[in-house]
């Protein structure tokens, strides 16, 4: 194997490593928001980014973790109607 393919695959995987965390960090970060923010109190949100409104801070700290989850569903159904749909081509032609 030559040295460009290998290069190119270890900077994919670290790509994908970083994607990871970051995808990571925004859920996590989208669930501690929702769980600590209280919207009954305002002083617990005034001061964040999108405030001093409830709905404009959850839109700013949950909306990015809301939209990975959201990608993230509609990827995994994608792949998975593909391979149902592979499946079903694959019995419909029997291998002689």
């Amino acid at each position: 194997m030559s040295v460009l393919p290998r290069a190119r695959r270890v900077i994919r995987w670290l790509g994908i490593a970083v994607l990871t965390l970051l995808a990571v960090y925004l859920v996590a970060r989208a669930v501690v928001e929702v769980v600590t923010v209280n919207p009954n109190r305002p002083e617990t949100y005034r001061q964040d980014w999108g405030g001093p409104h409830y709905l404009g801070v959850l839109l700013v700290h949950a909306g990015p973790g809301l939209l990975v989850v959201t990608l993230t569903a509609h990827r995994l159904r994608r792949r998975a109607l593909r391979r149902g749909e592979r499946a079903k081509a694959h019995a419909d032609h029997p291998v002689r």
